[in-house]
C-alpha cells in the first residue's frame, strides 16, 4: 500500500512538474456577456477565484495548463485599467455582442485601440461572438469584415480565432465544447510562442491593486481558416450600417495559409 501512494504521489509530482502557467485577460464592452462566459469555464473546469480589488482572478486547469484569468471590466472607467495588464498577459480572449449593432462600431474602435497598442503585439487573440441565438446577431463572416480583422491581425502579427458563441445556451445546455475548443487553441497558440511571451511579461503594476475601480457583472472564428457560415444566402446577413467600409466578403473567406484569422464553425 505504502509503495502504491508513492507512486500515486510520484505520478502527481511528475504531472504538477510538468504544469505550465498561462495568463490571459477576457476584455469587452460592458454587457457583451463576459461574467455568464466565465462562469460557464468556472463550471466545465476545476477552478479557484480570487478575489482583488480591480477584477476576479480565476485560476483554471486544462490539460498541462494552469491558467490565470483576469476578468476586467468593461465600461469606461475599467477600460483605463486594461493597458496594466497588457505585459502581463500572454494571450487575450475578448468577447463581443454580435447581437448589437448599434455597438459594433465602438466595438471596432475599442478593438483598433487594443491592437495599436505594442504591449499586445504579437499575442494571440480568442474573439467569443457571443449572443449568436439572438434573432438579429451578425454572422462571424460579417463581424470579421467589419472590423477589419484581416487587416488588424497583419499589422500586429497576431493569430486571432473567432468563435461563435450563446453564453446562456452554453450555460443552460452544460454543452461547453466549443468553449474548451477555443479555449485550448489559444493555449496552443500561446505554447507555440511560450518562451517569447513568458520574456515579455512582466508583473502587475503596483498601481492596479491600489486602483478603486469596480468590477462590472454582465464564441470562435480564427482568421487562418475558414470552413463557415459562408454558404448561408446574404439576404439572411444583418446589415452592418453606413459607416461600414465596402470590402468583398470572399477574399476573406477563402482558406488562406498566409491569413492570421481563423473563421468558425456553426453548430450552437
Amino acid at each position: 500500500m505504502f509503495r502504491l501512494l508513492t507512486s500515486c504521489w510520484s505520478r502527481l509530482k511528475t504531472t504538477e512538474d510538468r504544469r505550465r502557467n498561462a495568463t490571459i485577460i477576457i476584455i469587452g464592452l460592458n454587457n457583451s456577456g463576459k461574467t455568464v462566459l466565465m462562469e460557464a469555464f468556472q463550471r466545465m473546469l476545476p477552478s479557484r477565484m480570487e478575489s482583488c480589488m480591480t477584477s476576479e482572478l480565476t485560476r483554471l486547469l486544462l490539460d498541462e495548463y494552469e491558467v490565470s484569468i483576469y476578468d476586467l471590466n468593461g465600461d469606461m472607467k475599467g477600460r483605463e485599467t486594461w493597458p496594466n495588464y497588457y505585459t502581463k498577459a500572454q494571450g487575450l480572449v475578448f468577447v463581443l455582442d454580435s447581437s448589437d449593432v448599434g455597438r459594433m462600431q465602438e466595438v471596432k474602435i475599442t478593438l483598433t485601440h487594443l491592437l495599436s497598442d505594442q504591449r499586445v503585439a504579437g499575442k494571440p487573440i480568442l474573439l467569443l461572438a457571443n449572443k449568436q441565438d439572438k434573432k438579429n446577431a451578425l454572422l462571424p463572416c460579417d463581424i470579421v469584415e467589419y472590423l477589419l480583422l484581416e487587416r488588424l491581425m497583419r499589422e500586429n502579427k497576431s493569430l486571432c480565432r473567432v468563435e461563435p458563441c450563446s453564453a446562456i445556451h452554453t450555460f443552460q445546455r452544460r454543452d461547453h465544447q466549443p468553449l474548451i475548443e477555443g479555449l485550448r487553441w489559444l493555449l496552443a497558440a500561446i505554447d507555440n510562442k511560450y518562451e517569447e511571451l513568458c520574456t515579455c511579461q512582466q508583473p502587475l503594476t503596483s498601481s492596479i491593486a491600489t486602483s478603486n475601480s469596480t468590477r462590472d457583472f454582465g464564441e470562435r472564428c480564427s482568421l487562418a481558416s475558414f470552413p463557415t457560415r459562408m454558404e448561408m444566402s446574404k439576404e439572411k446577413r444583418q446589415p452592418l450600417g453606413h459607416s461600414m467600409e465596402a470590402r468583398p466578403l470572399k477574399p476573406i473567406l477563402q482558406v488562406n495559409s498566409s491569413l492570421n484569422v481563423i473563421a468558425p464553425r456553426t453548430n450552437l
